[in-house]
């Protein structure tokens, strides 16, 4: 088996393939995935540069990766959802007791609670570029944004991954949508369906009226105050960015600049009558199995901008930490 090791935290440089890896085991609940396509997250990279060394700590050889699309190979004798030659997707939270064994390989096992079954109208490339990204939007805006029919919804890198994904669900959920991106992606906020497409290079979105129910932030602290501003009094602002320092640091630097950052806006929203929310994204089956059927209704699509091959992952690193993707990148792992 191939897969993408990592053998100590640092630049993409570290990201090699390993090759004639073994099959992972498959327990009572898992499930064995042939991977055919992964897609590249941010806490991908941050946590091969050890930005998340405090909260995660790791022991290497790691491999990387959140989400995937593929066929089931196997099943544990408990797994009752799925069976050998089902294509399915989902999102692996590779994390455990300091290991960490994600999806940048041929084969993965995942947790049967974990997977759904892929949308019969995309691809596994564009499959694996959903779960967690839709998955995140889905969890800040309705299960922590209380996402109501009518509002009126703000959302802050909206040609993001995470932002293509709530601009479209909003939209589902038959919300008033603005979206904030850079000048180049205006006419592309409004063909996922943003109501208002705002550039963040020229205008401000402070003076916009009427405010807003519901902020989702993928940007950080730096936009919260005026996030703040648009706001109704009871409304949520949800970040999906918590505080950190942008270098690896130990843990009292790290838990400093996140506490202060979150008790400074937790505070200002509480004067103002709002709240402030911190999202972590879990990987739920029957939350994706909801976002499939609004893909299968043609409500809710992915976008990837590139597609890369297995041994292209340090070039996938280096574009996703420039930042301004539009949509996702996506690794091809079986061709």
């Amino acid at each position: 088996m191939k897969a993408v090791i990592a053998e100590q935290y640092g630049g993409p440089e570290v990201l090699e393939i390993g090759d004639g890896l073994p099959l992972p085991r498959v327990g009572p609940n898992g499930v064995l995935v042939q991977v055919h396509a992964a897609s590249v997250n941010p806490v991908d990279w941050k946590l091969r540069q050890g930005l998340l060394d405090a909260v995660m700590p790791m022991v290497f050889p790691v491999i990387w990766g959140r989400d995937l699309s593929g066929v089931v190979t196997e099943v544990g004798p408990s797994v009752t959802l799925f069976k050998p030659g089902d294509e399915v997707y989902g999102m692996k939270d590779g994390y455990v007791a300091k290991t960490y064994r994600g999806t940048y390989a041929e084969y993965v096992v995942v947790p049967e609670k974990s997977l759904a079954p892929k949308p019969k109208n995309l691809s596994y490339e564009e499959a694996s570029a959903v779960p967690a990204s839709a998955l995140t939007a889905w969890q800040a805006m309705v299960n922590q944004g209380k996402l109501k029919p009518g509002q009126r919804v703000l959302i802050h890198a909206g040609a993001g991954g995470v932002g293509v994904m709530a601009i479209q669900i909003a939209k589902a959920f038959g919300a008033y949508v603005a979206a904030t991106a850079s000048t180049r992606n205006q006419d592309f906020l409004r063909d996922l369906g943003a109501d208002l497409a705002i550039d963040y290079t020229r205008e401000k979105i402070d003076m916009i009226r009427p405010k807003f129910d519901l902020v989702l932030d993928g940007v950080g602290k730096n936009v919260w105050a005026d996030s703040f501003r648009v706001l109704k009094v009871g409304g949520r602002l949800v970040t999906l960015t918590m505080p950190i320092p942008n270098e690896y640091a130990g843990k009292f630097k790290f838990f400093r600049t996140a506490i202060v950052g979150l008790a400074g806006g937790i505070a200002r929203g509480l004067l103002g009558g709002k709240r402030l929310l911190v999202t972590r994204v879990k990987s739920r089956g029957g939350e994706l199995e909801k976002i499939s059927a609004l893909i299968e209704a043609g409500k809710v699509r992915p976008v990837v901008e590139k597609v890369f091959a297995l041994d292209q992952i340090a070039e996938a690193h280096q574009v996703s930490e420039r930042g301004h993707v539009r949509g996702k990148l996506v690794m091809r792992i079986r061709q």
